[in-house]
C-alpha cells in the first residue's frame, strides 16, 4: 500500500527510473522500473530484510524520470548513482559491488566490466551498474556498433574471431591504426557519458567533410556508425535528463506544437491514429490500428483488423477497407489525425473513406524511403530529419508496422500447424 505522503499521480505504469528521498529532499536510492508504479509499491507491502525495511522507513517522497528504452534507463540510473553517491545504493548490496565499464590504458583499449576494487586499473570508467546481468547484455549491442579489441596486443597471423563476426577492427592483423581505433574507442566514451546527441552531431559533420572531400567510403562508415546509434538508442538523451527531470514530457508537448504547425492543422492532434498493413502476396493479410494519446503511446487504443479482401494483393484497397470498418465504430474516439503507412495512394483511399462517413480528419502518409508526407490533394510535406514533428510521425508510423507484422505472423502460425 502506497503510503499518503508520495504523491501517486507521479507513479504511472510506464517505464523510468525512481529515486527515494529523505524528509530533507536528500536522495536515499536510485532504482529503474519496466512500471513505476508496481516498482515503488512494492516497497511498501509484503515483508523486506532489515537493509530494505531501514530504507523504506526513511523515504519522505519519491521522484520518477520517464524514459522510452532500457538502455537510456540503464544509463541515466548509473548516471544518477554517480551523481547523488545514494547511501542505500551501497547497503542493498549485501557487500557485493557494482559492476563497471571500463576502457583499459593500452594503445589499443579494450573495453572490458569490473568491479570497484580495480577502477584504478583503467583510464576511464562508467557506472556503477546495479545489473550486471544488463550491462553484459547492453555492452553486447553497443560493440556492434562502437567495434573493440578483446584481443591481447600483438601481431597475429590470422584475424580473431571477433573481426569476422564484425565486433572487432582488426587491430590482431593489423587492419586498423591506432589513431582511428581511438577515435572509435572515443565515440564510445562520449555515448556512454550520456552525450548521443553532441556524438551524432559530431559524426554528421564528420561525415559531410568525408563526403565533399570525395571520401566516399570514409563517409559510408561514418554514415554506418550514426544509423547504428540511432538503431540501437532511438531516444537515447540522459544528458537532457540530468538536467531536466521533467524533459520527455516538455519534449512530447512541443512536438504536437511543432506538428501543429508544420500540417498546418486547426488543433493540436492530442488523438494521432496510425494504420498499417502487412501481408505476404495478399494472404492472411492483417491491419493494424496504433494510438499517440499526448503524444505517448497508448496501447489500451490499439485495434488489429483481419482484411477480408481477397485476390491480387492491394495494399491501397485494404487501407480503404481497414479506415472503412473503423469508421463505423462510434464507440471509439475520433482522432485529430491520422498518418497511414505509404504514399498518396494509401492516403487518398483513407481520405475517400473520411469524406462518405460525413467526418473532417486530416490524413497523410509517411513513405519510409524518403520519409515525406503525402497529404490527399497537397504538395508533399518534407519535414527537417531532426524535426521533432517527423520523429514523433516515426515513431507512431514504426509502431503501427510493428503491430500489424505481430498479427500477420500469429495468422500464418495458426494456418501451418492446422
Amino acid at each position: 500500500m502506497i503510503p499518503d505522503f508520495i504523491d501517486r499521480s507521479k507513479l504511472p505504469h510506464k517505464s523510468g527510473v525512481y529515486l527515494f528521498k529523505n524528509t530533507q529532499s536528500e536522495v536515499l536510492y536510485v532504482g529503474k522500473a519496466i512500471d513505476l508504479y508496481h516498482r515503488v509499491a512494492s516497497y511498501f507491502s509484503g515483508n523486506h530484510d532489515t537493509k530494505t525495511s531501514a530504507l523504506v522507513n526513511d523515504i519522505g517522497s519519491v521522484e520518477t524520470i520517464l524514459v522510452e528504452s532500457e538502455l537510456e534507463a540503464l544509463i541515466l540510473e548509473a548516471n544518477l548513482i554517480k551523481k547523488h553517491l545514494p547511501p542505500f545504493n551501497v547497503k542493498l548490496t549485501d557487500d557485493k559491488d557494482y559492476l563497471y565499464i571500463g576502457i583499459t590504458k593500452d594503445d589499443f583499449p579494450k573495453i572490458i566490466t569490473l568491479r570497484k576494487k580495480n577502477l584504478r586499473s583503467v583510464k576511464k570508467y562508467f557506472g556503477p551498474f546495479p545489473s550486471a546481468k544488463t550491462v553484459r547484455n547492453t555492452l553486447k549491442l553497443l560493440r556492434r556498433v562502437f567495434p573493440w579489441c578483446s584481443a591481447s596486443q600483438g601481431q597475429a597471423l590470422r584475424a580473431c574471431f571477433y573481426y569476422h563476426l564484425g565486433l572487432c577492427p582488426g587491430v590482431c592483423v593489423g587492419l586498423v591504426s591506432k589513431e582511428e581505433y581511438n577515435k572509435t574507442i572515443k565515440r564510445f566514451s562520449k555515448f556512454m557519458d550520456g552525450k548521443k546527441e553532441k556524438l551524432v552531431e559530431d559524426l554528421i559533420k564528420e561525415m559531410t567533410q568525408a563526403s565533399k572531400g570525395q571520401k566516399f567510403e570514409e563517409a559510408a562508415k561514418v554514415k554506418k556508425v550514426i544509423e547504428g546509434i540511432n538503431y540501437l538508442t532511438q531516444s537515447n538523451r540522459v544528458q537532457a535528463y540530468l538536467e531536466n527531470p521533467n524533459f520527455l514530457e516538455d519534449e512530447k508537448k512541443q512536438a504536437l506544437i511543432e506538428l501543429k504547425k508544420d500540417l498546418n492543422l486547426t488543433e493540436l492532434p492530442r488523438r494521432i491514429e496510425g494504420y498499417d498493413i502487412s501481408n505476404i502476396q495478399g494472404k492472411e493479410a492483417t491491419g493494424s490500428l496504433v494510438v499517440l494519446t499526448d503524444g505517448e503511446i497508448d496501447k489500451s487504443q490499439y485495434k488489429k483488423f483481419k482484411i477480408r479482401a481477397s485476390g491480387r494483393p492491394n495494399d491501397v484497397g485494404m487501407m480503404k477497407e481497414m479506415i472503412k470498418r473503423r469508421l463505423n465504430h462510434p464507440e471509439w474516439p475520433l482522432p485529430d489525425l491520422i498518418i497511414v503507412d505509404g504514399g498518396r495512394g494509401q492516403a487518398n483511399a483513407a481520405k475517400f473513406e473520411i469524406r462518405n462517413s460525413k467526418f473532417e480528419i486530416p490524413v497523410f502518409g509517411l513513405a519510409k524511403r524518403l520519409e515525406w508526407l503525402y497529404p490527399p490533394e497537397r504538395e508533399v510535406v518534407k519535414l527537417s530529419r531532426k524535426s521533432l514533428s517527423l520523429k514523433l510521425l516515426q515513431k507512431i508510423r514504426d509502431e503501427a508496422h510493428r503491430f500489424a507484422l505481430v498479427y500477420h505472423r500469429k495468422l500464418r502460425g495458426r494456418i501451418l500447424f492446422r
